[in-house]
């Protein structure tokens, strides 16, 4: 039910210094544009507040495959921040990198880094005694939302999200 792009990932950043505001850009193998991010929301505590870089392994995908896998993904990503953690202390989510996104055009993305160095964090985080943790039941809404706008595009028989380089309208 989710895009998971995490194999086409090159490069990315996305800067969480604006509160309340995530933005940024990735690089992905098949794409020859950069996908650039305007999301609202913040990361979770253990980096919130500041910048990750992001580094995959992407150059080296099936180039044939990563073209037809993100044909569909939208070079706009708006929407809303899902969970974006680096699975550092404090720990409110899971125990590694995991950057989880919504929008109208792509539906929930998700990337899930699990080798040495896929993460970079710059700058300091907010310190987490002054930071709320990220709110559950704001994500199991986001989820929820998600989940409605699928049924219902399937429901009118027109669905809005695009996966794996088909356009399902």
């Amino acid at each position: 039910m989710a895009w998971r792009p995490t194999e086409y990932l090159i490069e990315g950043m996305l800067d969480n210094t604006k509160a309340g505001k995530v933005t940024g850009w990735m690089r992905f193998a098949g794409m020859t544009d950069a996908v650039m991010f305007d999301l609202a929301g913040n990361f979770h505590r253990d980096i919130r507040g500041t910048k990750i870089r992001l580094r995959g392994e992407g150059k080296t995908a099936n180039q044939d495959q990563a073209r037809e896998y993100m044909s569909g993904l939208s070079l706009q990503q708006t929407g809303k921040v899902g969970d974006i953690t680096a699975g550092r202390p404090p720990q409110d989510y899971v125990d590694y990198p995991y950057v989880e996104w919504y929008t109208d055009a792509n539906g929930r993305c998700v990337l899930e880094l699990t080798r040495p160095g896929e993460m970079e964090v710059i700058g300091e985080q907010i310190v987490s005694e002054n930071a709320a943790p990220i709110s559950r039941d704001q994500q199991k809404q986001n989820m929820t939302e998600f989940l409605n706008n699928v049924m219902q595009a399937f429901e009118s028989g027109r669905p809005k999200v695009r996966r794996k380089g088909k356009k399902t309208e």
